[in-house]
C-alpha cells in the first residue's frame, strides 16, 4: 500500500449536506437494514437510497498501526 494514498467516498452521516432532486438538504440518519443502506433525510418519512444522492467525498488516509503486545 502507498503510504501517500488517499481514498475518496461519501460519507452519510447525521448532519450531512447532500443534493436529492437538485435541492440541498441534511441527513437525518443512516440505516442498515438486511444488507442496504438506507439514508433518511430531514424531513421526509421515506429513506433515499445514496446512489441518489449527490455528496462531496471525504479523503481518508489509511495508515498501518503496529499490533501492541
Amino acid at each position: 500500500m502507498d503510504p501517500t494514498a488517499y481514498y475518496y467516498m461519501p460519507l452519510f452521516k447525521p448532519g450531512a449536506f447532500v443534493q436529492w432532486n437538485h435541492q440541498r438538504e441534511t441527513v437525518s440518519h443512516v440505516v442498515v437494514r438486511r444488507n442496504a443502506l438506507m439514508i433518511y433525510l430531514v424531513g421526509h418519512e421515506e429513506p433515499v437510497h445514496p446512489d441518489s444522492l449527490e455528496v462531496t467525498p471525504t479523503a481518508f488516509h489509511l495508515t498501518r498501526v503496529p499490533d501492541r503486545f
